[in-house]
């Protein structure tokens, strides 16, 4: 164990250290942000695309509108402000034409008893059927709708439709939930999206059919089984964390290391991957819902590395991020596709100064960077708001030894400043009441044991 004082959370060997268990790694803090839940009340809907999100307009000839916010003047939300919904309407085409047009929720691992509720409505006394498919995808992150307007690509599964005879009155007038329980697919889940689908024939400015939908208040929750699915340290996709150890099997300062792992349903792995100087992190970076094999090889700027064993190709993707002094255990979804970001915190360099937050998606994606805590700051990383997506917290000493925890969502709200724990706590963020949400949690030592105290999000 290296650097303990400096960031209480990394772990990596020395020469004088042969062994290190990730399973006590992953204890003290490691926080792999792969978050399930989905809320989305499309409050601003520019910020979609950041928040994983998908859209695309298949209608022929394309029209003038594609999805658009909310116009309260048509009607008012579901909740929230006014405009806070997102809306379709008969110019997503032109003349008389087909509409088909596409939303995409973020890339999830589904299962069997999760559950998908959203809100919608169309004008009152409306004279033009509406229609609205909810498709599921099981092909991971893809965005395949096909081509043209009846095109489905990879969305081969009608979940449920809404008016499917496209007769007048036969789309709710006034704000309906729709819940939707899903249920046939393989054990052990699917990664896939969901999508809607405003498909109207004979729609558009001329046609018969088309006017104007809305929808609002849409949330994904795994059901019971799906609830182990973010385990950390799942190196085989069963939502089961496995037990893991790294061994200096190369011997001496920077030797060859070999992760065993021992799977929690049956059977063992051993990989041959890092030397005995490199940070170990492990995240699903491929979105396959089974960890990768993963080193972080700190070095000078433009040097750091993170190598990573992809489950699901056995091919190696390197991406270059931070440098020494970088805390790479912040690992997380930042941008809500499902997959984890390689990411590094960097503490300011001195007392007082700004510390930063760095992630990349891709090894070909430029690196994003958002100002966060100051230099004394740890990182307490975790999807507080179950939106699915990585959010920025620091716990900072108070001055009186508590630790107060600042944090700013993914969504760019600053939520409201609490005091839990002390300041020499271990940091062990996880959803511990099971909401999709991550709860601040801590450790420390009393009398000889180690006690785990952590505030619940759900109260």
């Amino acid at each position: 164990m290296t650097s303990f004082t400096t960031y209480r959370r990394l772990f990596r060997i020395n020469a004088a250290t042969s062994l290190v268990i990730l399973g006590l790694w992953f204890a003290l803090g490691v926080n792999n942000v792969r978050a399930q839940a989905i809320t989305e009340a499309f409050d601003n809907i520019t910020t979609l695309p950041a928040a994983g999100w998908f859209t695309q307009n298949n209608s022929v000839p394309v029209g003038s509108t594609t999805w658009f916010q909310g116009n309260p003047a048509v009607f008012t939300a579901q909740a929230g402000a006014t405009n806070s919904y997102i809306g379709g309407n008969f110019n997503a085409t032109t003349g008389t034409n087909t509409i088909s047009l596409w939303l995409l929720t973020p890339n999830r691992t589904f299962n069997n008893g999760d559950v998908v509720k959203f809100w919608t409505r169309n004008p009152t006394d409306n004279p033009f059927p509406d229609r609205l498919e909810v498709r599921l995808s099981t092909a991971g992150a893809s965005t395949n709708v096909g081509t043209g307007s009846a095109g489905v690509g990879d969305f081969t599964t009608v979940l449920t439709t809404i008016n499917p005879d496209l007769t007048v009155g036969g789309y709710p007038e006034v704000w309906t939930e729709f819940t939707i329980t899903l249920s046939g697919l393989p054990a052990g889940g699917a990664s896939g999206r969901i999508a809607f689908r405003y498909f109207v024939t004979g729609g558009g400015p001329t046609g018969d059919n088309s006017n104007y939908i809305g929808i609002d208040t849409f949330s994904y929750t795994p059901g019971s089984v799906a609830a182990p699915a973010d385990a950390a340290l799942d190196y085989n996709g069963d939502h089961k964390t496995d037990y893991v150890t790294v061994r200096n099997t190369g011997g001496g300062s920077g030797g060859q290391v070999t992760w065993f792992i021992n799977l929690n349903g049956g059977g063992t792995q051993g990989v041959a991957w890092g030397v005995s100087t490199d940070f170990f992190v492990s995240g699903d970076f491929d979105g396959d819902g089974k960890d990768d094999v993963t080193v972080y090889r700190p070095s000078s700027p433009g040097n750091s590395n993170f190598y990573i064993l992809n489950s699901a190709t056995s091919t190696v993707t390197l991406i270059n991020l931070g440098q020494t002094g970088d805390d790479p255990t912040i690992v997380g979804d930042y941008n809500g596709d499902g997959k984890d970001d390689a990411a590094v915190y960097r503490g300011g360099a001195s007392a007082g100064q700004q510390s930063f937050w760095f992630y990349k998606t891709s090894a070909a994606d430029v690196v994003h960077y958002v100002p966060w805590g100051l230099n004394g700051d740890f990182p307490n990383p975790g999807d507080f708001d179950g939106n699915g997506s990585a959010d920025f917290q620091v716990q900072r000493n108070n001055g009186s030894g508590q630790g107060n925890f600042f944090t700013l969502l993914s969504t760019g709200a600053q939520a409201p400043v609490f005091t839990y724990g002390t300041s020499s706590d271990l940091l062990l963020p996880g959803d511990y009441d099971g909401d999709g949400k991550t709860d601040v949690c801590v450790a420390r030592g009393s009398g000889g044991q180690i006690i785990w105290y952590y505030r619940r999000s759900t109260d």
